[in-house]
């Protein structure tokens, strides 16, 4: 039993990991091969080795996504000390020794830090949110719908029924049920549900909630092609780069 619960929590981990996304490239770090190790002991003491793609990673970014590693971990029943270890960083002992006692990035970089990560990091979900809207969109398109049928969705007007969504649009229920696009409509769906917001309505362009207006929906959906290049392109790049670099390294 005790093996059975071993097994349950490292599962448990690393779903909760698949979670944690890159800031840069809008992607989980469990995809983009970051984690490079996970334990987990008998008595609850997780140990996570991740690795950077290059050697120079910007620390504010790379911190960004230890620090909600070692949250959504150590939040999980069972768990009773969570430790990151960052591997092959021009900072990681300095890196290392604050995520592990609980600091924060100001914390860590006193007066090399240009105030805290508050700002970055809504600058960079806010980024997310709309490239993520604009593939939900392509999706919806690509299944049917009119471009101008989207502003009019609320949240509950697309159900996950068995392996597929439905969209209840203008008295029709449309389909979509391409794995890929599936994955588009739920990344979205997943972001939108973990907003603090009081609005119901589907499309969202503000972290606060807001929608954008009516009639700048499609502007806004090619801003939010472009946020969405720029994640592709970056995740892209750094996959090659650490692709070279694991090839590079002993086992």
């Amino acid at each position: 039993m005790a093996q059975d619960a071993q097994a349950n929590l490292k599962e448990s981990v690393l779903q909760a990991l698949s979670t944690v996304t890159d800031p840069e490239l809008d992607e989980p770090i469990t995809e983009l091969g970051f984690v490079k190790n996970l334990s987990v002991s008998e008595d609850g003491r997780v140990s996570v080795d991740l690795v950077t793609s290059t050697f120079w990673c910007s620390p504010n970014f790379v911190y960004m996504m230890l620090e909600e590693a070692r949250d959504v971990v150590s939040k999980l029943p069972g768990v009773k000390e969570m430790r990151l270890t960052l591997g092959g960083h021009h900072d990681s002992d300095r890196i290392n020794g604050a995520i592990n006692a609980g600091k924060s990035f100001s914390e860590c970089y006193d007066s090399e830090a240009r105030g805290d990560l508050v700002e970055l990091n809504k600058m960079i979900r806010n980024r997310a949110l709309r490239s993520r809207l604009y593939s939900m969109a392509a999706a919806f398109v690509r299944s049917g719908l009119v471009a101008e049928e989207i502003p009019e969705l609320s949240r509950q007007d697309v159900t996950a029924n068995g392996d597929t969504f439905v969209v209840n649009s203008r008295g029709r229920m449309v389909p979509i049920t391409d794995p890929a696009d599936m994955r588009r409509v739920a990344r979205y769906l997943s972001f939108l549900d973990g907003l603090d917001r009081t609005t119901t309505g589907l499309v969202v362009w503000e972290l606060d909630g807001n929608p954008p207006p009516e009639d700048e929906f499609v502007s806004t959906l090619i801003a939010g092609r472009l946020a969405k290049a720029n994640f592709s392109l970056n995740a892209e790049l750094c996959r090659a780069l650490l692709e070279s670099r694991l090839n590079r390294e002993e086992p």
